[in-house]
């Protein structure tokens, strides 16, 4: 099976994923986890999200950790480039705000893992698929997490939570607009974008004017459905 396939489709054949708008009963074809899913491939395969994203989280949690780098979106390409790291699925959640911990740390010069794991962690809690399920992108709530964990809101410090809130709200008007359907890759690129701009207004810093943002796509030959107006697309 071409490697491209398994990236892209399921991880188990390389088939085609179908996603439903009624969920099904599913069983995991790695630990037998049994649950019910929008989600599975055209021959019945099922991998649940703790499957998916588990060896994708290691690599994204040692890259964050060692990384020296002070843009996101250089972060995130970098990342994306990983094998283990596929074209669509949840491990993008903790991918987004992991970079903009990291780079901004990086950025400010005070290292904290502490702060790289909880936005991992806390990324990890949104399921796939919550675009369409839930309206919010994980795109768009990796950056509020990055914001919340920045500023160490809490429910009861009032101008970080609603900083959180803000910044979200941002990022998904942001995906909504951007339209066309679901893709990660677009979606982790607009939660570098509006992170960065939020996270420079919030902090008081030059970051969104010291660093080159701009990318291009190197992944729509692999996204069939990819939106032909993409502002990303080569």
């Amino acid at each position: 099976m071409d490697s491209d396939e398994r990236k892209v489709n399921c991880m188990i054949c390389g088939g085609e994923v179908e996603y439903n708008n009624e969920s099904t009963h599913c069983k995991c074809y790695y630990c037998g986890l049994e649950e019910e899913s929008y989600f599975k491939c055209e021959n019945g395969h099922y991998v649940c999200d703790s499957c998916h994203t588990h060896d994708s989280l290691d690599v994204i949690r040692h890259i964050c950790l060692n990384t020296d780098l002070k843009n996101p979106m250089d972060l995130a390409e970098k990342m994306l480039e990983h094998p283990k790291i596929h074209m669509f699925g949840p491990e993008h959640h903790s991918l987004i705000p992991a970079a903009l911990v990291a780079a901004y740390q990086n950025y400010i010069g005070k290292k904290d893992a502490k702060q790289i794991i909880e936005a991992i962690e806390r990324g990890k809690k949104v399921p796939g698929g919550y675009c369409f399920l839930c309206g919010a992108c994980g795109g768009g709530l990796g950056v509020g997490i990055a914001v919340s964990v920045l500023s160490d809101a809490t429910a009861f410090s009032p101008e970080p939570r609603s900083h959180a809130n803000w910044a979200t709200a941002k990022a998904l008007q942001v995906v909504a607009d951007a339209g066309g359907p679901r893709c990660c890759k677009k979606s982790t690129r607009i939660g570098m974008e509006e992170g960065v701009s939020y996270i420079s207004k919030l902090f008081n810093v030059d970051w969104d004017k010291d660093i080159d943002l701009s990318i291009k796509c190197s992944y729509s030959h692999l996204n069939k459905e990819c939106d032909p107006t993409c502002k990303y697309r080569p």
